[in-house]
């Protein structure tokens, strides 16, 4: 049985190593001329939390996440375009995840709604209908990185589980 204490600690590593890879990430350039496009190696630690930990222990983590990350790195802007991506990709995993998707479904899917959902935020902040061209070039994008992060955090899951009693 998983102590709630144990959780916690849990939580907060994997808050900690969610704030350094996305902090890392943003040094990455991919060399494509649509903005916006990431690898989200960040989403490897909710999806961890997820399959680990729970929904609910999956949530906090990606919160703390999005606000320390906000106000550490960028600001209030990239906060509502994080937290828009994040609420709609997070409710998509745990249906797919409740549907029983792998985790590169459950990845996938998550990514492609992140994009989404920041691309909603854009339309309301901006009010420029144009900004939902880009969705299909996101779409696309996400799903790739999607299966690369959902193939991470696969790899990341299992071995967890090998060595410890999560």
């Amino acid at each position: 049985m998983r102590s709630r204490s144990k959780l916690i600690g849990i939580c907060a590593i994997m808050t900690a190593v969610g704030l350094i890879i996305g902090y890392l990430e943003s040094f990455l350039v991919i060399p494509i001329s649509v903005p916006g496009i990431r690898l989200g190696l960040a989403n490897t630690v909710t999806l961890i939390c997820l399959y680990l930990c729970g929904p609910v222990y999956a949530a906090i983590v990606l919160a703390l996440r999005i606000i320390l990350s906000s106000l550490l790195f960028s600001g209030p802007v990239a906060f509502i375009y994080s937290l828009c991506g994040a609420l709609l990709s997070y409710i998509g995993m745990l249906v797919l995840k409740r549907f029983d998707f792998s985790v590169y479904g459950v990845s996938a899917g998550g990514a492609v709604l992140h994009n989404a959902g920041q691309i909603a935020a854009a339309y309301v902040l901006i009010g420029n209908v144009y900004v939902f061209d880009y969705l299909p070039v996101l779409a696309i994008a996400g799903v790739t990185a999607g299966l690369v992060t959902g193939m991470v955090s696969d790899i990341i899951i299992k071995r967890i589980r090998r060595i410890t009693e999560i």
